[in-house]
């Protein structure tokens, strides 16, 4: 029985509206002719394009976003979620409905629509046969006669679908119902039926047209997403139920001559995303995603989510408070949204997931000790990584506090992940850990991790409240590889609406071993001097080329015996470092391609002071008018020591001949310093040396394929 509330007030003023026009006489159409009546978007409201027939949400579980009207939360129980789109919608002799629609989950005899005035008198199609999601059924009721068809090919759970039924009266007034279901992307029919019912929808007293809703109450309210929504009068033949199907949602309709033509809509410009970390590195992300519903309606919006998650491009995602059951299958929607893999495990609603770019070589879960709820370790390996997701206790028990549970819980992390040492590859570890920063939890979890995410400064659990919050969720990898990997950014993202937690991220590059580096097309002289290099390098004809593998030191014959010394040598960047690096021990001197992408010099001292030799030793920015710092170009340095004043210069090649190189943004700009004091003092040149090993063309840092750091030595 309804309750008496607004919604239900307003229907009865409506189909008290409705009986008036059910008397009124509608001219018959053309034979063959069709007419669109009604059409509904939900492209931010639950407005009728066509016929301004306002759709009713009714129920608490229902939610605009996206373009779409989500429905479904909890037990989604009879009543609890779904949408009126009005009384007396089907022209009695010939109708036709289009919905495109997405199937989110199994609820018992869910409605894809159902349209009818009571439970003796109604027809639909359902997304389910009872809670078997391989079944489903078009079925009919006129008067109580009942007729039903059932179907075997499954909705399956995420997969967007183009759904059409037509009805058409028949000489013996029964009603042929017709339906048909679509791929959504592709258009490619899958699916098909029909039934005669044993009376027509003409018999119908005011019948209401259901989104997601059933008339019998021991039915349940569907889970799913509705994009658009469209009613005809008359027919629609196959032809054109195709063209409507490939031309999709938000396509522009123009009815001449009695026929439908149907333009696809412009396609949206792509989502702002996040450039994907170059060279070899990924992104990790980490997100409790609070089983991804809205705050205001409880309604399940996995669209939300895995907006964030395509904009924020991650290659390895770990997720928590997400389930994978038929009935709130978040994991697999999720999967299907975002295009990614899915690797899962959970029970009594406490889930993890890894979705990956990559697809895991394998996986395992392990079960962890907990106090309320189930508490799981998901683990997948990958070709270069281990990735695991994990969730520790939130509140205790009368016998069991949640601190107690936690520390009983990262041992058993803490073995689980060992079974992956010898694999030699590093292994995040990424979740919710409900423990802050300085906890006893933590500082336990970092006898064998290394937390690689913010630990200050932001919030990764705020309650869905504007300020106030704290962390909780991490990203670590085990120490044993923390020197393996260089972590060019981590971040936090703040963002109220979408969880009750922010999703935590790193950007992170994987070091290969030693052998792996090197110094690549260095072209080196002396301004007339000779040495040797050792180990032995071949020339290359004359060319003053040498292909540098290994560690190599060019040893001038004659020292330099304290006489100012210029050399030149020709390099090309190949691309922007990702990190600092100081030159060895007893560098003279050095030059680079910043992190900041300047040139930049090693030198000591307070530059545009006067204390030359005093201060700490740093990189400072330089440069030469008219020219730019760029990778792949290749530029011609000479470096000019002078031991009697213990400094030195760089200038770079340019069509003019050579320009000193000089402070960048200068204490002094009327005198900004080109010569820099010598990082360490020494009183002649000894050695030049190149460190790396294999043989290549063009010169890349010390660190090469690690952290693209770029610098000469000078020693």
């Amino acid at each position: 029985m309804h309750k008496y509330n607004t919604v239900w007030i307003f229907r009865q003023v409506r189909r008290a509206c409705a009986t008036v026009q059910a008397f009124a006489v509608i001219a018959a159409l053309p034979l063959g002719a069709v007419e669109l009546t009604h059409r509904w978007s939900f492209n931010g409201d639950y407005s009728d394009s066509v016929g301004g027939a306002y759709a009713v949400k009714c129920g608490t579980y229902v939610s605009l976003y996206g373009g779409k009207v989500h429905m479904g939360y909890g037990n989604c129980n009879w009543g609890t979620g779904y949408v009126d789109l009005g009384t007396n919608m089907l022209d009695t002799t010939a109708a036709t409905i289009e919905i495109w629609a997405r199937h989110d989950g199994v609820e018992s005899w869910s409605r894809v629509f159902d349209y009818g005035a009571d439970t003796a008198n109604n027809v639909f199609l359902s997304w389910t046969f009872g809670t078997t999601l391989s079944k489903n059924q078009l079925g009919s009721k006129v008067q109580g006669a009942e007729r039903k068809a059932d179907y075997t090919t499954p909705y399956e759970i995420g997969e967007d679908y183009y759904i059409a039924a037509t009805f058409e009266q028949q000489g013996d007034g029964a009603t042929l119902v017709k339906w048909q279901r679509r791929d959504a992307a592709t258009g490619v029919l899958l699916a098909s039926g029909s039934l005669s019912m044993a009376g027509g929808i003409n018999s119908f007293v005011n019948p209401v047209l259901y989104l997601g809703h059933s008339q019998y109450d021991s039915d349940r309210d569907a889970l799913a997403a509705y994009d658009e929504v469209r009613v005809w009068r008359g027919v629609l033949t196959d032809a054109q139920l195709t063209a409507s199907a490939a031309a999709g949602p938000d396509a522009a309709i123009i009815v001449a001559a009695d026929v439908p033509q149907f333009t696809p809509a412009e396609p949206p410009d792509p989502p702002a995303q996040r450039a994907a970390v170059p060279n070899g590195g990924f992104r990790m992300m980490t997100y409790n995603i609070n089983y991804a519903y809205d705050a205001a309606t409880q309604t399940i919006i996995e669209d939300r989510i895995a907006d964030r998650i395509i904009r924020e491009n991650p290659d390895f995602c770990c997720l928590n408070e997400i389930r994978d059951t038929v009935g709130h299958p978040e994991a697999t929607v999720l999967a299907k949204l975002t295009g990614m893999h899915k690797t899962f495990y959970g029970e009594d609603s406490q889930g993890n997931c890894v979705l990956s770019k990559e697809e895991p070589v394998s996986w395992k879960w392990t079960a962890l000790s907990h106090a309320g709820y189930k508490r799981f370790l998901v683990v997948a390996e990958f070709d270069n990584a281990v990735v695991a997701a994990a969730h520790l206790e939130q509140a205790g028990t009368e016998t069991t506090s949640a601190h107690d549970a936690r520390m009983a819980s990262i041992p058993e992390i803490r073995e689980s992940l060992a079974q992956y040492a010898e694999s030699g590859k590093p292994i995040f570890l990424c979740g919710d850990w409900n423990a802050r920063p300085g906890s006893d939890e933590i500082a336990l979890m970092k006898e064998f991790m290394t937390i690689i995410s913010p630990t200050n400064g932001v919030r990764t659990y705020h309650g869905r409240n504007a300020t106030g919050g704290s962390i909780i969720d991490y990203i670590a990898v085990d120490t044993a590889h923390a020197d393996d990997i260089y972590t060019a950014s981590a971040y936090v993202i703040d963002d109220i609406a979408a969880s009750d937690h922010n999703p935590v991220f790193a950007e992170i590059y994987l070091r290969p071993a030693a052998s792996t580096l090197g110094w690549i097309d260095e072209s080196f002289l002396t301004t007339g001097r000779t040495g040797t290099w050792s180990p032995p390098v071949a020339w290359n004809d004359g060319t003053w080329t040498a292909e540098l593998g290994g560690g190599y030191a060019f040893v001038p014959t004659t020292p330099s015996g304290g006489n100012v010394v210029a050399m030149t040598t020709t390099v090309t960047f190949d691309c922007v470092p990702q990190e600092e690096v100081r030159p060895k021990e007893g560098a003279q001197g050095g030059f680079c391609l910043g992190t900041n992408g300047c040139f930049q010099v090693w030198t000591r001292g307070k530059l545009g002071v006067g204390s030359g030799g005093v201060g700490e030793l740093v990189w400072v920015d330089v440069e030469a008018g008219g020219v730019t710092p760029e990778v792949g170009v290749e530029y011609t340095f000479r470096f000019t020591f002078d031991y009697t004043s213990k400094t030195y210069g760089v200038e770079v090649q340019t069509a003019t001949g050579f320009t000193r190189l000089r402070e960048k943004n200068p204490v002094n700009p009327v005198n900004p310093v080109q010569n820099f004091p010598l990082a360490t003092p020494g009183s002649k040149i000894s050695r030049i040396r190149f460190d790396g090993s294999g043989a290549f063309r063009s010169l890349v840092g010390e660190w090469a394929e690690k952290v693209r750091a770029f610098m000469i030595h000078i020693l």
